[in-house]
């Protein structure tokens, strides 16, 4: 059983905000980038428990690809996505 992914708007927004500074690098980084969320996200839905707890109900999956982690929170049929942060930002992310 897959479970439906719901991006909170600061996830939405810190992946914006990442595909952002990879167009500025390079267009192709920018879509490679894009592609490997969708595949984390994907991951994600398909078995959330295989990833580690971090603190309380928070859990991090970290991208193949890219020096990026997806934080969220599952229950029995929904994941809230929280952030898509750098992995050098999570000790600010856990400030907020």
């Amino acid at each position: 059983m897959s479970h439906r992914i719901i991006l909170s708007p600061g996830a939405r927004a810190d992946i914006k905000s990442a595909v952002r500074w990879y167009q500025r690098e390079d267009i192709k980084l920018s879509l490679r980038f894009r592609v490997e969320t969708q595949v984390t996200l994907r991951r994600i839905a398909q078995n959330p428990n295989s990833f580690p707890l971090l603190r309380g109900t928070i859990r991090r999956a970290l991208m193949n690809k890219f020096p990026y982690s997806v934080y969220f929170s599952a229950n029995t049929d929904e994941v809230l996505v929280r952030a898509v942060l750098h992995q050098r930002r999570f000790n600010l992310w856990c400030k907020r």
